[in-house]
């Protein structure tokens, strides 16, 4: 394939991917009351990252992290939480595709992913979202608005990348998906 082929590949793949990924965001599987949901839209973007690496990842995660904002009904109390909550959390899942082609690159590049967006994902609550802090948090009081959004935010991101965990994971175990969805791009 030569490099305007692979180049067109890439952004159809990215478009498709990103459409995909909007789509899955409207099924939650679970939504919290504080903000923040449980679905499979992360898993199309993960495969993108796992295909085509960092490179072609930073933009494809960009564009879905502003899309999230805008299509997934996204709140936001300013234009800081509009970019930590929605648009950096969701470039930094692009972490994900420095672990295209390695082994286990699929459970390395989704948790790299995780941890991406809870890095932003808490910044933005202990600096931003601390006046919502309720008084106690899965039986423990809370008093430290920073403590909170780690704990908080955690939970979230271990529920989702558990999801996408289990996802990927049933691609990998069967030859033909794992050929055609989680095979890095040359």
């Amino acid at each position: 394939m030569n490099r305007h082929s692979r180049s067109t590949r890439a952004l159809v793949e990215a478009a498709l991917m990103i459409a995909l990924a909007t789509i899955l965001g409207y099924f939650r599987l679970y939504r919290f009351p504080q903000g923040g949901s449980v679905d499979f839209a992360m898993v199309p973007i993960l495969i993108y990252c796992l295909r085509w690496g960092p490179a072609w990842s930073l933009s494809c995660c960009f564009v879905n992290g502003v899309l999230q904002f805008f299509l997934g009904g996204g709140i936001a109390l300013s234009w800081q939480s509009m970019l930590l909550d929605y648009v950096v959390a969701y470039t930094l899942v692009f972490l994900c595709g420095f672990a295209a082609g390695k082994k286990l690159g699929w459970l390395w590049g989704t948790l790299l992913a995780g941890l991406g967006r809870w890095v932003s994902l808490t910044l933005s609550g202990g600096l931003l979202w601390y006046m919502y802090m309720p008084e106690e948090f899965l039986g423990l009081p809370m008093v430290d608005p920073w403590v909170y959004s780690m704990i908080f935010n955690g939970v979230l991101i271990v529920l989702v990348t558990v999801v996408n965990l289990i996802v990927l994971g049933i691609f990998q175990s069967v030859p033909a998906l794992r050929q055609k969805l989680l095979t890095k791009q040359n």
